[in-house]
């Protein structure tokens, strides 16, 4: 069942071909609904699949794009594109198809009925608006990027839209503006209806002012501060001033004593009831507007503070592991020093690689999981010239994808422990196996050290270090990582799983660079 669920959510999501059969389903609802007789299942379903064969090209292409626009050049793609939504529509018109020749189940359409013979164009003309508009999605540098006007605090934009959209609307429905263009030519007509576009957004844009009072003051501050009671208040006696001010300024514009386009026009005039009300129901309609705003800003503060905190974390984490392994390689140098051995020099160089790696590699979000190896095989090549102990070390690394990103100094903690408390400990003979496997983003890392009995009581495996990991991981792979530890009298063995299914999480940005005016909204 989640195979089938996933190959849909794939269909859906990858491919187009759906878009098209959902124009082909809906033109065909559209005619059947359309006929006065009763239309059964049958024809409708018999209707759909006349239309899916008819139309089989464009749903091949359509189910193909990916595929040709590899395989073909760009020139050779975008003919068949227009040969395919363009052309072919065309070629239906004089074949003399008509509807009712795509119902198994009979006619549905009286052979004069001009849907019979154009609906066949009319769907190819969907299909090539669809097309078109798909076309440019996926050449988006033809388009500007309409996101950067319509962000964070796009609502003056939106509101504007709305208004805009509205007044063409108010005026379009409005009889005064019928009777004054009855007698007129075109291009009167236009001037007239933009001129009386123009005034209806000039009345009503004081509303936005009242908008953002409402929302700024009498919603933020006064309910906030004083309570529910107050707010009413509040709004009740911002009706009372405002109704009467605007009700004086919508008088100036021509169309509201003409037609009446504002309430100011009406019998009551300026102090008519009718301004009140329809200041008091803009107030209660905005009332949702301003409560989906709101819940808007505070989800979004809370999110952008929980990333902050994990990049907090995070970065203090990496604090934590890196003065850890300082000490333990400044430690091997010591002795090393101390023993005024020949390999001193190479030790040396090294340690300066190693320290180069931590200092520059700790800082990115992820490295490439080749770079780690290199990491630890120069680490466990400095710990075998610094034992004195008969230490038999081996790591063995088997990957499918070198250059898979992982987290950096990932592994070391737990080759770390190994050494701190399993080889360093042990007086005689002693072990460190260790086994890095990475097939298909699964990555799995066994570290496997003996244990002195003589010494278990004195230590502790695991620790800070294990702990860090292990905090560590939970922020960058939430339930994609596993930690098995089987602790013995005589060994210890470590297993780390991480499945890279889905994209490593990933620590938030600043706040001031997600969201520039998040100090504003805070404030």
């Amino acid at each position: 069942m989640h195979k089938i669920v996933s190959r849909l959510e794939a269909i859906i999501l990858k491919g187009h071909t759906w878009i098209f059969i959902g124009i082909i389903m809906f033109f065909a609802l559209v005619l059947v609904t359309e006929r006065e007789e009763i239309v059964g299942m049958g024809n409708y379903l018999s209707l759909v699949f006349g239309l899916s064969l008819i139309y089989a090209p464009v749903l091949w292409f359509v189910s193909l794009r990916p595929q040709l626009k590899e395989r073909m050049g760009r020139w050779t793609y975008r003919l068949l594109w227009g040969l395919i939504f363009c052309g072919y529509p065309l070629l239906l018109l004089p074949t003399g198809i008509a509807l009712n020749d795509l119902t198994i189940f009979g006619p549905i359409f009286p052979n004069h009925y001009a849907e019979n013979t154009e609906g066949l164009q009319m769907v190819g003309g969907l299909f090539f608006a669809a097309a078109t508009a798909l076309f440019v999605i996926f050449n988006k540098k033809w388009i500007p990027d309409f996101r950067k006007y319509f962000g964070p605090a796009s609502a003056p934009k939106i509101i504007g839209l709305f208004a805009l959209f509205a007044a063409f609307i108010a005026v379009g429905n409005q009889r005064g503006f019928d009777d004054a263009v009855s007698n007129t030519d075109d291009l009167k007509t236009v001037f007239v209806f933009l001129s009386s576009v123009w005034q209806t957004l000039m009345i009503y844009l004081p509303y936005l002012a009242l908008f953002y009072f409402h929302h700024h003051f009498l919603y933020r501050k006064l309910l906030a501060t004083r309570g529910i009671g107050y707010y009413l208040l509040g709004v009740g006696a911002t009706i009372l001033v405002y109704a009467p001010i605007h009700a004086a300024y919508a008088l100036i514009f021509p169309i509201t004593a003409e037609w009446g386009m504002h309430t100011a026009g009406f019998v009551g005039g300026v102090m008519g009831p009718e301004n009140h009300a329809l200041a008091a129901g803009f107030m209660i309609m905005s009332l949702p507007v301003i409560l989906l705003l709101e819940w808007f800003r505070k989800t979004r503060t809370i999110t952008l503070l929980e990333k902050e905190k994990t990049a907090t974390e995070l970065d203090l984490l990496k604090q934590q592991v890196n003065p850890h392994f300082f000490f333990n390689t400044l430690n091997n140098l010591y002795a090393l020093s101390l023993r005024q051995a020949p390999e001193t020099p190479e030790t040396v160089l090294q340690l300066s690689e190693l320290m180069r790696y931590v200092i520059y590699k700790a800082k990115d979000e992820r490295v490439q999981l080749q770079e780690e190896v290199k990491y630890l095989q120069d680490y466990l090549d400095l710990q075998r010239i610094r034992l004195y102990q008969d230490a038999d070390i081996d790591l063995t690394v088997n990957l499918s994808n070198p250059e898979l990103a992982v987290p950096p100094l990932l592994f070391i903690i737990l080759v770390e422990n190994a050494f701190k408390h399993g080889i360093e400990p042990s007086v005689g003979e002693c072990f460190l196996q260790m086994e890095l496997t990475e097939k298909n983003g699964h990555i799995s890392f066994v570290c496997h050290n003996s244990l002195d009995p003589a010494m278990k009581k004195k230590v502790r495996p695991g620790g800070v270090g294990l702990q860090n990991l292990q905090r560590r991981l939970e922020l960058l792979y939430p339930d994609r990582f596993e930690i098995v530890v089987d602790a013995r009298a005589e060994d210890y063995r470590v297993m780390l799983n991480l499945w890279e299914a889905a994209p490593m999480s990933k620590p938030a940005l600043a706040l001031e660079e997600l969201v520039p005016e998040f100090n504003e909204h805070i404030l």
